[in-house]
């Protein structure tokens, strides 16, 4: 059976306050199926419960209402079947890239028997060089590549990105986009990607969900039929783009709330 198949069942999200009387819903009755090896990406207003989602599916967070399940389980907290990875990199400054990629494996006790893997991951996203290197020597990029293979050195089912590229410059983002692809086609990751950036969820996914403003719900579930390298320029590319901006402007005026692109 494939693995990394991802069911979202009536989740609702609402989040008591410090006065113990107010709440506030951050989503309210989500339902999604994603399947294995799709890669899908979440776009909506900040506040819209986009990072909530994935903290929900990461196991982070428990829903007040339905259920979140992993390929066939109900997700009740972590597990190395899902990998999670931040826009901070979070590498620990104080080991070299090769002890980062590696850490986390020395504690499941697989360290050594995922080493040719950790190589292997390293090549392909051209880092083999800097394997003795410390994340101060490194650009922003690259230590996000570090986090990207220190992640997957994990071989999770899932692979949950929380704007991991929202911090870099346009030309290394863009570049670090094109090793996202390499990875998930080479290792074959269920991906679910968040990010403000419309174009991004359009150059890297299968389907894009549009988030309405807080209580955050499904505004569309829209599939881009577009073929892999994507040409940004298109005209094809233009219209899910337009089309996008479209919902979220919509979604935007119901709300009466600011989002951010």
């Amino acid at each position: 059976m494939d693995k990394g198949h991802i069911e979202i069942n009536g989740v609702t999200k609402i989040f008591r306050r410090t006065d113990g009387i107010e709440t506030l819903t951050a989503l309210d009755n989500v339902n999604l199926d994603i399947k294995p090896g799709e890669f899908v990406s979440f776009v909506g207003s900040s506040g819209c419960g986009k990072s909530t989602m994935l903290r929900i599916i990461a196991g982070l967070e428990v829903p007040t209402i339905g259920k979140a399940i992993c390929d066939g389980e109900e997700i009740t907290g972590t597990s190395s079947k899902r990998g999670l990875v931040f826009q901070d990199h979070a590498l620990f400054p104080w080991l070299t890239v090769w002890d980062n990629v590696l850490f986390g494996l020395k504690s499941t006790g697989k360290g050594k028997e995922k080493q040719e893997l950790a190589e292997y991951l390293l090549k392909l996203v051209g880092l083999e060089n800097f394997k003795k290197s410390y994340p101060y020597q490194l650009s922003g990029g690259m230590s996000q590549r570090v986090a990207l293979v220190r992640a997957l050195a994990n071989e999770p089912d899932v692979l949950l990105l929380d704007e991991p590229l929202g911090a870099l410059d346009a030309f290394t983002r863009m570049s670090i986009q094109d090793v996202l692809i390499d990875l998930w086609k080479e290792r074959n990751n269920t991906m679910i990607l968040i990010t403000h950036d419309v174009d991004e969820a359009i150059y890297l996914s299968q389907r894009v969900v549009v988030m309405s403003p807080r209580p955050g719900r499904v505004i569309e579930n829209l599939k881009i039929e577009l073929p892999y390298p994507r040409n940004r320029s298109d005209l094809n590319f233009t219209y899910y783009r337009n089309h996008i901006l479209e919902q979220l402007d919509f979604a935007h005026k119901a709300g009466q709330i600011e989002y951010v692109i």
